[in-house]
């Protein structure tokens, strides 16, 4: 009889793939970089984006680690100048709430924890879509750009302008010279993590985003990937439902902001 996954080690495993992905967004645009004021507290600093905490965001293993490092967070983040940036609260541990309510935090969002072991998953195809894996940086933002509507001075572009990392692979689905749908798949230590997952929106509906995934999971299968992970939004939680994805528990993103 199969044994059933550990909750606690998915949830360790799909940590560690978000961790590594920020870091490799460190040295995606001029002057960001990746501060560490404790053992265990990771910081990603995108001055590129001063207002965009997505971007901005901490990550720490220990509680006490995080309650030291804040200060020296504060001023990093302020002399770097940036004006928003967030902590990532894991499934959990809702007592570090109370900790960064009372260092001026504001709970802003509760993405989901999702996984998937890959050999549990039906792959195959369901259209004839033709899914591309050779997209640039510039065409997965200006792809999220549309889909989140950002203004053209707020282009995600920036936060990629010099972005290399073999461990990422960029798919999705173009139309001519427009890309409709794109993702992130960074494949690392056997694990498939997923980002900047979107589809423009006069092209949503169709499945675009579900078979690139899809792409992504049978080729990070073929090169020996056994799991994959992310973080969803309520809007992408059913899409990743119907792929196979299994929660793992809400994080909860506590977001310090200049006023």
């Amino acid at each position: 009889m199969a044994r059933s996954p550990d909750p606690n080690q998915e949830l360790s495993r799909q940590a560690e793939s978000q961790r590594a992905f920020y870091r490799s967004l460190a040295g995606g645009a001029p002057r960001s970089r990746l501060a560490e004021p404790a053992e265990g507290v990771q910081a990603t600093i995108v001055p590129a984006h001063p207002w965009l905490s997505i971007f901005n965001s901490v990550f720490y293993r220990d509680v006490d680690a995080l309650k030291a490092a804040l200060p020296d967070l504060e001023q990093v983040y302020r002399e770097s100048e940036v004006h928003a940036w967030t902590v990532w609260v894991p499934p959990g541990e809702q007592e570090v709430t109370s900790l960064l309510s009372s260092a001026g935090h504001q709970r802003d969002a509760t993405p989901l924890a999702m996984v998937a072991t890959l050999d549990e998953l039906d792959l195959a195809p369901r259209s004839r879509l033709q899914i591309v894996s050779d997209l640039s940086w510039g065409e997965v933002a200006a792809c999220n750009d549309r889909a989140h509507g950002v203004l053209a001075e707020w282009t995600m572009a920036s936060v990629f302008e010099s972005m290399e990392d073999p461990a990422s692979r960029l798919y999705g689905v173009r139309d001519g010279d427009e890309v409709l749908s794109c993702l992130i798949a960074r494949e690392e230590v056997g694990d498939c993590y997923f980002w900047f997952v979107a589809t423009v929106p006069e092209a949503r509906g169709r499945g675009l985003a579900a078979e690139a995934v899809r792409a992504a999971l049978r080729s990070a299968q073929e090169r020996g990937s056994t799991t994959a992970s992310l973080e969803s939004t309520a809007m992408a939680e059913s899409l990743y439902d119907q792929i196979g994805f299994r929660s793992i528990g809400r994080y909860e993103m506590w977001e310090r902001r200049d006023t």
